[in-house]
């Protein structure tokens, strides 16, 4: 009779993956994070073809995993023990350091340098700000630049094993905001005072479960923002309190980002966060007109309404790309706006950025803006040196590649810079026809042809001149005997 039992039961345990891949028998919580899920069936690619090859079997272990009953349940469990177990994270790019404070790696890579771009990127662009922002003074407008703290420094004291061992390097911080310094750039660190701010705060300014600043550290934030641009804008900006704190049993979004993302069994811990209930000055009406072009941090102060009550009218432009309005909704793609109007109304300009989005300075923002005020013939290598830069698939290709081919990442993202350029010219040969265009294109078909790249490094070391000059000596020779003066020049 035991044993019938015992069959029974596992029989029954057996056949429940598969009733509930039929039936859904119970409502399973959804995995979260980023998946591939698979929509068609591996019949449509039944072929001899397919068989022969092992893509059939391999389509359909994949059809029966992403059908298999009780998967998401499972999931969780093998990410559960490897966690609780091992302290191994299974979500992509995030790792767990020391006093189970959770990292996306990005911040931590971008802390200690390896998403450095190379200092020419920051002095150019400190300049260009500059410029815009006399620009925009003369007209009684402001343009500051927030850099928000990231995790990776204020808490680089706790990385786990592999990172704390390694050597940090220069960072793109570090430079820009020296170059912006030195350029007298309106600039607030709010990096650094989140630095400061850390040890000797009672409450979470981060928390530990999530890659954006808490609830309360965004208003700690708010509030020393909000008095920093009312100091150099003498505009009505109503100032804020937190008039009390108040405790939820459960984090709200996005304090738990990360820890929703490693769809672990265990309920997110709430870490001892603390939520602000904030108060403004009713006796001061706002006046300013502002657009922010920033990243993800800003939902934290939309979500407690803190632009909305310290501005007149604010719109945020998020990656430079979507266009969400005061009152919070998302209202249009900044694509589809009237650009010059809507920069030209605004008396504040606010670039905000986080660490880890550094290279990747104002999605644009900044280069259209001085495209504007100082229109110029762009270079076509810094341009899509920039949009490298700014794309960030792209630039995470050109970090891995630059380590393979053991050069530095500014070197590696020009070469990508001046290949693209040459595939431009090679594609659209109409939009190129000045002097220095042409040059530019026999430049690049040397260095691209080794024939005849040796011969000219030959020519290079008899001369005894750097192989650059000695390309671009070879490639105006060629222009001149064979266009002479037939094309406009540059």
């Amino acid at each position: 009779m035991k044993k019938r039992i015992l069959l029974v039961i596992i029989l029954t345990l057996l056949a429940l993956p598969v009733l509930q891949s039929q039936f859904k028998l119970i409502d399973e919580k959804p995995l979260l994070g980023s998946f591939q899920k698979i929509t068609s069936h591996f019949d449509d690619s039944l072929s001899v073809k397919s068989w022969l090859s092992g893509s059939l079997q391999s389509e359909a272990d994949k059809q029966s995993e992403a059908d298999l009953g009780f998967r998401n349940s499972l999931i969780r469990l093998h990410n559960q023990v490897d966690y609780s177990f091992f302290r191994k994270v299974n979500a992509e790019g995030v790792v767990s350091g020391s006093n189970n404070e959770l990292f996306e790696e990005d911040y931590i890579r971008a802390y200690q340098g390896e998403f450095f771009v190379g200092e020419k990127v920051w002095i150019d662009k400190a300049r260009k700000l500059k410029q815009i922002q006399d620009t925009l003074a003369k007209l009684n407008k402001t343009l500051v630049v927030i850099f928000e703290p990231g995790k990776g420094t204020v808490y680089h004291d706790r990385f786990p094993g592999s990172y704390a061992e390694k050597k940090k390097s220069t960072s793109n911080i570090e430079v820009f905001q020296s170059e912006l310094i030195k350029n007298n750039v309106n600039i607030l660190d709010l990096n650094n005072y989140f630095v400061q701010l850390r040890d000797k705060d009672p409450y979470r300014i981060f928390p530990k479960g999530g890659t954006h600043w808490s609830y309360y550290g965004a208003a700690r934030a708010a509030d020393t923002t909000l008095r920093f641009l009312k100091n150099i804008t003498k505009h009505q900006i109503p100032l804020m309190t937190i008039a009390t704190i108040i405790k939820h049993d459960e984090p709200r979004h996005p304090d738990a980002d990360i820890w929703q993302a490693m769809n672990l069994i265990q309920a997110e811990p709430n870490d001892d966060l603390v939520y602000p209930v904030i108060r403004f000055e009713s006796n001061v009406e706002p006046d300013l007109d502002v657009l922010v072009v920033g990243d993800s941090f800003y939902f934290n102060w939309q979500s407690d309404s803190i632009m909305y009550k310290a501005f007149k009218n604010c719109d945020f432009w998020y990656y430079n790309k979507h266009n969400w309005s005061r009152d919070g909704a998302e209202v249009a793609m900044v694509s589809d706006l009237n650009w010059k109007e809507e920069v030209v109304k605004r008396d504040l300009i606010i670039i905000m950025i986080t660490e880890r989005f550094h290279h990747n300075f104002a999605w644009n923002f900044d280069e259209q803006l001085y495209q504007f005020f100082y229109p110029v013939e762009l270079d076509p290598v810094e341009t899509y040196a920039n949009s490298v830069r700014i794309y960030n698939d792209h630039f995470m290709r050109m970090v891995a590649d630059a380590k393979v081919k053991k050069i530095s990442l500014e070197e590696r993202i020009t070469l990508e810079a001046k290949y693209l350029h040459y595939l431009d010219i090679t594609k659209n040969p109409n939009n190129f026809t000045s002097k220095e265009d042409h040059i530019t294109f026999l430049m690049m078909g040397i260095r691209n042809t080794p024939e005849w790249l040796a011969k000219v490094k030959a020519k290079a070391i008899e001369r005894k001149i750097p192989l650059d000059e000695m390309i671009r000596l070879d490639a105006e020779w060629i222009y001149n005997e064979k266009y002479g003066n037939k094309l406009k020049p540059s």
